[in-house]
Parts: structure tokens; C-alpha cells; sequence
């Protein structure tokens, strides 16, 4: 079934099957290397991108050049909706953190299928919606909590969105550095080390093979929440 003919079910929202569908069947896909950037900052946003495979981190540039990490997306994430629909430039840097396969939809077939099937739109606004909650939270914890809270914020969103479940706890599948942590929360490499050797000797984390293992998610919570 295409894309066009997604509002003929009976079911207001789209499934993640029906998503991937409406890529692969009205998108491209590309390939980009690790480092390579998607796009840059000042470009035109005419595309919306769906992660098929690897790893894209989304930032931008202080004017004394140092990274602010906005988000950090894995397989089945996506992103460019805003611009897309806007038709607005780039306000950020998107670049592959791995080696990384994307599949993505111009502008004008976007509209286009938007108009057709309503539940497209819905899926959209409610991303967005999403989003822009997820940035005033980030808001929020930025400007009134500790820096162990911070740290402690992103290991749960990572957790959320990349997490495994184990035998012994959470595993978070995506390889991320000490520094892009403190890229993202505004703080030290330094501050973010210091928050991991006080959560593992708390046991509420371990590291394994380069990854974070969350042992005690309540615990974890409550350390976010102070």
C-alpha cells in the first residue's frame, strides 16, 4: 500500500512500518562517511531525513568555536521536519557520527503527501510538538540543576531512545564521548568524568566495551530530579 493511500485506514496515527514505507517509497537514500557532514548551518532546508542505519549527531557553533550538541540520533530517528515544512534554512550542523545510511523526502513530495493523507500532518505536528517539549526541558535543567543532574538527564534520555534491556540493567547502545556529553549540557569533559566515577561508585552505572550500563534506573531518576 502507498503512501497515498494511508488515509483510507481506519487508524489516526501512522505506524512505524507505515513511516519507513512512505521513504522508501517516496524518498532517496544516501550514504555519508563518519565525520562527513549532511548538512551545514545557512543551507536550505527542502529535505526531511529518516536514519536507515548509523549515527548523526545535530549541533551548532559558538562564536568563539565551541560545539553545543543539540541532539544525537540513531536508526529510525528523523530529522529536518521543521525546515522541511518552513522552508527555513539550516539554523544547525548535522553530521554522521558513523558511518551512516539516510533515506530522505524533498520538500515538495512531503507537501505533497501531507495534502493527500491528513495522518501525515498529524505525525508531524505531534514531532514537533514533541521536540519543542524536549527543548524547554532541556531548558530548564540547563539553567536550574546540578551538573550531576545534567549528566544524569542525558544517560536517561540516551536510555530512552537507545536503551537495551539486560539481564543487569539498561544498556545504552550508542557510543558517546565524555566531551559530547558536556557539549550537550554545557559543561566540562572534566565535570561529566567526575559524574560517571560518582555514579559508578554509587552503582548506578557501569561501563562496558565503551558503553553505559544504568543498574539502578529509579536511583538514576531521582539523581536527575535534584
Amino acid at each position: 500500500m502507498g503512501v497515498s493511500g494511508l488515509h483510507e485506514e481506519k487508524s489516526t496515527l501512522l505506524t512505524p512500518q507505515e513511516i519507513t514505507q512512505f521513504f522508501m517509497e517516496q524518498g532517496k537514500i544516501m550514504t555519508f562517511h563518519k565525520g562527513q557532514p549532511i548538512f551545514s548551518c545557512g543551507s536550505k532546508g527542502n529535505r526531511i531525513y529518516l536514519i536507515n542505519h548509523g549515527e548523526v549527531k545535530i549541533g551548532r557553533s559558538t562564536p568563539d568555536g565551541k560545539e553545543i550538541i543539540l541532539d544525537l540520533l540513531g536508526p529510525g530517528d528523523l530529522f529536518g521536519e521543521a525546515e522541511a515544512i518552513t522552508n527555513q534554512n539550516w539554523k544547525n550542523t548535522a553530521l554522521a557520527k558513523k558511518d551512516t545510511i539516510l533515506h530522505w523526502v524533498p520538500r515538495e513530495i512531503l507537501l505533497r503527501q501531507m495534502a493527500k493523507d491528513p495522518r501525515i500532518s498529524l505525525w508531524l505536528l505531534q514531532r514537533i510538538g514533541a521536540k519543542q517539549l524536549e527543548t524547554e526541558n532541556l531548558l530548564e535543567t540547563l539553567l536550574f540543576k546540578s551538573a550531576h543532574s545534567k549528566v544524569a538527564k542525558v544517560l536517561l534520555e540516551l536510555a530512552k531512545h537507545h536503551g537495551q534491556k539486560k539481564q543487569n540493567g539498561t544498556m545504552i547502545d550508542y557510543l558517546i564521548t565524555h566531551q559530547e556529553i558536556g557539549n550537550t549540557i554545557a559543561t566540562t569533559r572534566e565535570t561529566v568524568s567526575y559524574a560517571f566515577m560518582e555514579f559508578r561508585q554509587m552503582g548506578l552505572i557501569d561501563t562496558v566495551k565503551r558503553r553505559t550500563l544504568i543498574k539502578d534506573m529509579d536511583r538514576l531518576e531521582e539523581m536527575a530530579l535534584s
